[in-house]
């Protein structure tokens, strides 16, 4: 951030270039000069080109106003307003305070000489220009990024943790002097001990000089520096990268990437970008785009995913008529959501995302326009701009925070081609399985019901098992799902795949809801679903995310079953009793 007022005058403004008025210059000429150069206001100087003042549109229609009388018989100095200037080496926020009451602050000398005028467009202008010096900084580490981890995907297109973490190691690790240090010290001791054998072990040297005089932290690859990357790319230059920036030498890449780490640790520290720094960081975003490799940004056409239509659900017969029943032919799928008019316009690409079921689709391949039709709007300007846009992270970024939150990340972006590559979070999947696997005998034991696994969760996010009790002979869906915005539900998700009858299984047990929640114990949101076929009713657990530990989740999985077995006694009947009366009326 700019710390005095001289920073945020506009490179091409001189006292020369400067367009005044003077006291006593008709009101026409010199409305006839701010028409000309499109401005709302002009200082007024005297000859020696000190500030007197500034007139603006406003207050040649108040003196217009208040005199009763022309523009032809009103001068300059009847319009003029007293002026609050500023000196270039006055601290910035002198100036921004002055910007809160006026458009446009007069810099002047010691003897109030005019030096420049800055504007509210000058102010933002230069921001602005901060902004994007800022993205462009974070495209060249996110592009690095991109490098670094395509060189450690294996052929499944998934990242090779333990090749990555020993690179990291590589370049990380601190003490090796000191380790050596105290080897040689220890192996001294040793041979002038004869009790104790001349060579030690070398893993018991490293035992013990970890555990009493340095502990060896690796750190995660997303809390790297840029300089952490450099060194990284730095590795992987001669065998991975040389060749397809046409064999520029490695010392000549460096310079450029270590003179853009200056500059980025420039802007972190809100020091001043010279014009040079400005057109470096364009042509090393550039650079780093252009030459990336063609099979970074290849998948197979079999995992391109366009959007499909709803998979139909399986309907058998009861005594009480027909029941939807999923299994794991027919993908029973209870992943409909309607999004509230204050959510990011980003939520329907991750609900889009979090709808692509089939395990063996691991990436989806997305144009930037196919995003925007899923989203129902245009992507900023940035996001065709700036790769960072697209960066995986949680801090500050919206529309990342949505699409990690579903269980997937941007492997890939090409900007000229707008094209995005969606993949999956592995470890996502696994912790689905695990947390499901683990429910499912919690529920098996509860005595006042059985229940049948309808599908396998295949790493999914949701899960539903088929319930009958000696009560209740005819069987009931229950799903399980972790839900956007840190939710955990478990509902009754009515979907017999057909809308009208849906809805009218919705109303009658709607029309009971006092009656079921008073049962129960516990409110219940009833999410009718108007613009989808199926409809909901469950129960919410807050603050809960499958990105917790195991131990975190197991208290999740006690209030699952507790509100299963609640939540069953308190529908099971009145849905069956709904269902019999709305199939007999049709």
């Amino acid at each position: 951030m700019a710390s005095i007022v001289q920073h945020l005058i506009p490179e091409s403004q001189t006292p020369e270039t400067l367009v005044t008025a003077t006291e006593d210059m008709p009101i026409q000429d010199a409305l006839e000069r701010m028409t000309e150069y499109d401005f709302s206001q002009l200082p007024v100087v005297d000859k020696e080109f000190r500030l007197k003042g500034l007139i603006t549109s406003d207050s040649i229609l108040q003196a217009v106003s208040y005199f009763k009388s022309t523009l032809d018989k009103i001068k300059v100095s009847h319009a003029t307003l007293n002026a609050k200037a500023c000196r270039p080496d006055d601290d910035l926020s002198e100036l921004l305070n002055g910007l809160r009451d006026a458009s446009a602050i007069p810099i002047v000398d010691k003897t109030r000489k005019l030096l420049a005028i800055v504007t509210n467009y000058d102010t933002a202008e230069y921001y602005r220009q901060r902004a994007e010096d800022i993205m462009l900084a974070e495209d060249i580490e996110t592009t690095l990024r991109d490098y670094i981890e395509s060189a450690y995907r294996n052929d499944s297109g998934d990242i090779d943790d333990d090749a990555l973490r020993k690179a990291i190691e590589g370049i990380t690790s601190s003490g090796k002097d000191l380790k050596n240090k105290f080897t040689k010290a220890l192996c001294d001791y040793l041979s002038r001990s004869k009790s104790i054998p001349p060579q030690p072990k070398n893993q018991l040297i490293d035992d013990v000089f970890i555990q009493h005089l340095h502990k060896i932290e690796i750190k995660a690859f997303e809390d790297l520096t840029l300089s952490d990357f450099i060194q990284l790319f730095k590795n992987l230059w001669q065998k991975k990268y040389s060749t397809a920036f046409n064999n520029l030498g490695w010392d000549a890449i460096y310079k450029l990437l270590d003179e853009v780490r200056q500059t980025r640790n420039a802007i972190a520290h809100f020091r001043e970008v010279t014009p040079t720094q400005r057109k470096q960081l364009k042509f090393c975003a550039s650079l780093l785009e252009r030459h990336r490799p063609i099979q970074d940004v290849h998948i197979p056409n079999s995992t391109v995913v366009e959007i499909a239509p709803a998979e139909p659900v399986t309907i058998i017969e009861t005594d009480s008529g027909k029941q939807p029943v999923a299994n794991p032919e027919t993908n029973f799928v209870p992943t409909d959501e309607e999004l509230g008019p204050d959510e990011s316009r980003y939520a329907s690409l991750a609900l889009w995302l979090q709808g692509q079921v089939e395990t063996e689709v691991n990436k989806c391949v997305l144009t930037f326009e196919k995003v925007e039709n899923i989203i129902e709007d245009k992507l900023p300007p940035s996001a065709r701009q700036h790769r960072s846009w697209w960066a995986n992270t949680t801090v500050g970024h919206t529309q990342s925070q949505q699409w990690l939150e579903a269980g997937w990340r941007v492997s890939n972006v090409n900007i000229s081609e707008e094209r995005v590559v969606f993949s999956r979070i592995n470890d996502r999947q696994s912790a689905y399985i695990n947390f499901f696997n683990q429910l499912l005998p919690k529920l098996e034991a509860v005595q006042s019901f059985s229940v049948t696994s309808a599908m396998n969760a295949q790493g999914r996010h949701w899960f539903t098992v088929v319930l009958i009790s000696e009560k209740v002979k005819e069987p009931i869906c229950i799903s399980f799902s972790f839900a956007r915005r840190s939710r955990f539900r478990v509902e009754l998700y009515i979907e017999t795949g057909d809308r009208d009858t849906n809805k009218r299984l919705f109303d009658k047990l709607y029309s009971q809801k006092a009656e079921i929640e008073a049962d129960l114990g516990e409110p219940l949101q009833w999410e009718r679903l108007d613009s989808k076929r199926a409809s909901r009713i469950a129960l919410y657990h807050e603050e809960i995310s499958i990105t917790q530990s195991p131990e975190e989740l197991i208290p999740l999985q006690e209030w699952a079953v507790e509100m299963t077995s609640h939540f069953y006694r308190a529908i099971s009947q009145r849905f069956q009793d709904a269902n019999r009366a709305v199939m007999t009326a049709s």
